[in-house]
Order: C-alpha cells, then sequence, then structure tokens
C-alpha cells in the first residue's frame, strides 16, 4: 500500500504539537515561581540562615549592593561601636546582595520578616542610578525574584531598561531560561551532589584586585560607566515604588531607616551631574520630612587611591569608611536612642564644605524626622 499524505492531520498535529509546548512553557513559568529560595535565590538563602544562626540581639542590617559588599565591614563597624562603648547587645551584619537596589531590598525585607528577623536599624544603600525609572538590573530580578504578576507589572519597566524581551521569555521560555535552576531542584530532590567549579583561584585573585589601587585609567572609564547609568534621568517606576513600601513596613515596625549614599570615585562622581544631584537630593530630603528617614551622603569621603575600580573600595578604602560611618552615624544613632531621641548632632564630615547633619526630635505622634 502506498502512503499518501494527510495534509489536514499533519496540520492538525503540529498546532497541537505547538500547543503542547506552549502549554509546557506556561506551566514551567508557574512552577519556578514555587521553587524553594535556596533554588531561585541562594544568595538570600545563605543571609536567611546566617541570620537565624544568630544570638538573639538588636540587629543592624546593611541592604546594598555589592557596592557595600566591598565598601562595609561588619567587623570593622563592630570594633568602633565597642570602643564607643554602645555595642552591648548589638549584632552588626551585612547583608548585601549583588545587584541589588530597592527592589530586591523590599523583597529581602519581606523575607526576613517571614522568618521573624527584625532589625532595629537599616542602613541602606542608596544611590541616583536606582532610583531611576529606567531600572538597571532588572535582567537580575527577572531571574531571582519575579514572579507572573511581577512580570506583568514590570512591562512598562522592562521596555524603559530594553529588557522585555529577557521578561517575555521568562514566562514563554521559561524551560530554557530558568535550566540551571530545574537542575538544581532536581538534584536536591533526589539528594545527589551538585558538581560546582573550583572558584579558589578566582577569589584569590579577587581578593588581590581588592587589596590594590585602581589605574587611573581604569577610574576615568567611570565617567563614562556612570554617565550611561543615569541618562534620560527620571525618578519613579519600579524602584521609587518598592522603596516606599519598604520604607513603611520598617516604619510600622519602629526601625531606624538610615540611607547611605556610598563612596565613589571622582570620575564616576562627576558624571553624575547638576541635575540629576538637584533631583536626587531633593528627593531623599521629602523622604525624610515625610517618613523620618536619615540620609548622609559619603560619595565624596574617600580619594581615588581608596578605590580598585570606579565604584568599588579597596581594602583599605574599605576599613576607612566602615569607621567613619560607624563613628559619624551609628554611633549618635545609637546613643541618641539611649537618651530618648533627644536632639544631637552628627559629627561634622572630614570636608569643611559639607556641613554637620542634625538629627531631629521625633515629634510626640512618634513619627521620626530626619535629614
Amino acid at each position: 500500500m502506498s502512503y499518501r499524505p494527510n495534509p489536514k492531520r499533519g496540520r492538525r498535529t503540529l498546532v497541537l504539537m505547538g500547543a503542547l509546548i506552549f502549554a509546557a512553557e506556561i506551566a514551567a513559568g508557574f512552577l519556578i515561581d514555587r521553587a524553594p529560595l535556596k533554588i531561585r535565590f541562594p544568595q538570600l538563602a545563605k543571609i536567611i540562615d546566617s541570620l537565624r544562626q544568630l544570638e538573639p540581639s538588636k540587629k543592624i542590617l546593611f541592604f546594598g549592593s555589592s557596592r557595600f559588599g566591598n565598601a562595609v565591614s561588619a567587623e570593622a563597624v563592630t570594633q568602633v561601636l565597642h570602643e564607643s562603648k554602645v555595642a552591648d547587645g548589638i549584632t552588626v551584619f551585612n547583608a548585601q546582595i549583588p545587584a541589588s537596589d530597592p527592589l530586591v531590598m523590599e523583597f529581602e525585607t519581606d523575607k526576613l520578616l517571614a522568618a521573624g528577623i527584625r532589625p532595629s536599624m537599616v542602613v541602606v544603600e542608596i544611590l541616583p542610578e536606582v532610583l531611576t525609572r529606567r531600572t538597571l538590573w532588572l535582567t537580575h530580578h527577572l531571574g531571582r525574584q519575579f514572579r507572573w504578576f511581577d512580570v506583568w507589572n514590570s512591562l512598562p519597566d522592562a521596555y524603559l531598561a530594553g529588557s522585555l524581551s529577557q521578561a517575555l521569555a521568562t514566562r514563554f521560555n521559561a524551560v530554557y531560561m530558568f535550566r540551571s535552576e530545574f537542575q538544581r531542584w532536581a538534584l536536591d530532590a533526589l539528594k545527589l551532589p551538585l558538581e560546582s567549579s573550583n572558584l579558589g583561584d578566582e577569589n584569590a585573585r579577587k581578593q588581590a584586585r581588592r587589596a590594590q589601587t585602581a589605574d587611573p585609567e581604569v577610574l576615568l572609564r567611570g565617567a563614562k560607566f556612570g554617565g550611561k547609568n543615569v541618562r534620560g534621568y527620571e525618578i519613579g517606576g519600579l524602584n521609587a515604588r518598592a522603596l516606599i513600601r519598604m520604607i513603611e513596613r520598617y516604619s510600622n515596625l519602629g526601625t531606624t531607616i538610615v540611607f547611605i549614599a556610598p563612596p565613589v570615585s571622582s570620575p564616576y562622581r562627576a558624571a553624575y551631574g547638576s541635575p540629576v544631584d538637584t533631583a536626587y537630593l531633593a528627593y531623599m530630603q521629602r523622604l525624610g520630612k515625610t517618613y523620618g528617614t536619615y540620609f548622609f551622603d559619603y560619595r565624596h569621603r574617600l580619594a581615588d587611591h581608596q578605590f580598585w575600580n570606579p565604584y568599588y573600595t579597596n581594602t583599605d578604602g574599605k576599613l576607612h569608611f566602615s569607621r567613619l560611618l560607624a563613628r559619624e552615624v551609628i554611633v549618635p544613632l545609637i546613643a541618641a536612642g539611649k537618651e530618648g531621641m533627644r536632639s544631637r548632632a552628627v559629627p561634622s564630615s572630614d570636608n569643611p564644605s559639607k556641613p554637620a547633619i542634625e538629627i531631629r526630635t521625633p515629634p510626640d505622634n512618634g513619627t521620626r524626622r530626619g535629614g
């Protein structure tokens, strides 16, 4: 019997297979949203596990990106607290996450509070570029914490950030986009070891670079990179909304909220320009008046020889900044709290052109005020 092709059946089969593949991708998108935190967002899972192991105490948590990872030493901050005799019952922990902005910090806050971890003070990294509508690290968020609802809400911002195709791919090509996560999840369920590459040599190289001073040409490239991060600058979008929600959650808990603009090299700092700086500083001042948050601008406080790239401090810069931050901000805030939050002035800046910042007495209704 000779074979007789059936075009109608072939088309029907093709459509059916396409529908099955599409349905499988949609199902995979919903499935990855239910993945354990240690699979989908392992960095945050490690932070929560580490904090759970600490003894109950008042916790000062540092929230930020890898900039805070390079610039803040929890050990150095703790040492200054001991020297100032205000460290009793206080634990300092750097909860930084690479590519972290208010979107990540809000998600981190939700998970920490759900785990029963309530800090008495949060020190939050904030720079102009993380408040812009053009979300810089949206591609990271799509992979680590965004669920279906988050992706849908992020589509306008994804378009502005040039990440619209990736946003759609995480939902309609989920099997490919999350292949590593699905592999880890399966191996974890089967109790099989996951082979990992030896990162010892790479970590050693990173540590060596962090101890060095950046080449002047490397720092100068920061001007181009910094300018790119704030082009078409407009405060708003996903990050600005996430920041307000995070502030409101901590304010309701009575947590002291301190915003810090961390040090950056002079070429990177110059790239912001006056219009960006004006909008950024005015916004931070409004947050202080509305929610009683505190803001301290440390972008200028380190010399260029204390960086190993345009926005990462080297070992010397990390120690110097950590001690400055502890001595000028954290110790006075803790001491003011012990004295009933009476008006207390923060020590003046190293830079004579920068005035001291005053911590004001909160009004009777309990709302904090800060500058």
